[in-house]
């Protein structure tokens, strides 16, 4: 029904028939967007999106599901899914989201270059959409380097979760608010040495996230 749906509106659709044919589609085709269902034959679709993330597939992926509950979405985002759309659902809301991310995607590419940070140990290239810890590259989801990006980007300045939400996924949404924990938490155990004491991201209790600025 997505496949038709999509193709009448002109996307070119890619079909794959279980989890295993999607991983080889994932990692093989130029796909400007992934949609998975998270009940799959052969892998699920949460298994599915982590292990295209760990080999660095940065495609934006959208998550269909029944399970609408928040804890089965924050295993979701913590896997590097970018957005959640629970069944059943109007297509045209999938299209609609569809066109959100293309439409970052978009204004990421247009936007000016600019230069590259380095604050401790960590180095953000803001035009090659680069990380690298000590030295070593960092892999991050799209929404990972977009959390880091403009957090990084005005150190000791606090950003509220809604603030983010705003910023990320162009969305004020207040139900929205707690997806950006998992993001946050998965961004940690990328770039801290110990998540639970963080040195870069630091948590404003009642308020959200800043990065530390006696970094800079």
């Amino acid at each position: 029904m997505v496949a038709d749906y999509l193709g009448a509106k002109g996307y070119d659709v890619i079909q794959a028939a279980d989890g295993i044919k999607g991983l080889d589609y994932g990692l093989s085709s130029s796909a400007d967007l992934i949609i998975l269902d998270v009940v799959m034959p052969g892998i699920d679709g949460v298994r599915l999106c982590q292990l295209l993330r760990d080999k660095g597939v940065t495609t934006p992926i959208i998550m269909l599901t029944e399970k609408a509950a928040i804890g089965d979405k924050e295993a979701g985002y913590e896997v590097g899914v970018d957005d959640y759309l629970a069944k059943p659902f109007n297509p045209r809301e999938l299209e609609l989201r569809i066109e959100a991310l293309q439409k970052r995607a978009t204004a990421k590419r247009d936007q000016p270059d600019e230069k590259a940070v380095k604050l401790g140990e960590l180095e953000i290239d803001f035009t090659r959409h680069e990380v690298k810890l000590s030295g070593k590259h960092v892999l991050l989801t799209p929404i990972e380097f977009n959390i880091l990006k403009l957090l990084a980007s005005a150190p000791g300045h606090v950003y509220s979760r809604q603030d983010l939400l705003s910023a990320i996924w162009d969305t004020a949404y207040e139900g929205y608010k707690r997806n950006i924990d998992p993001h946050v938490n998965r961004l940690r155990t990328k770039i801290e040495g110990n998540p639970r004491r963080p040195t870069y991201i630091l948590t404003v209790w009642g308020v959200g996230y800043k990065f530390n600025d006696a970094l800079q």
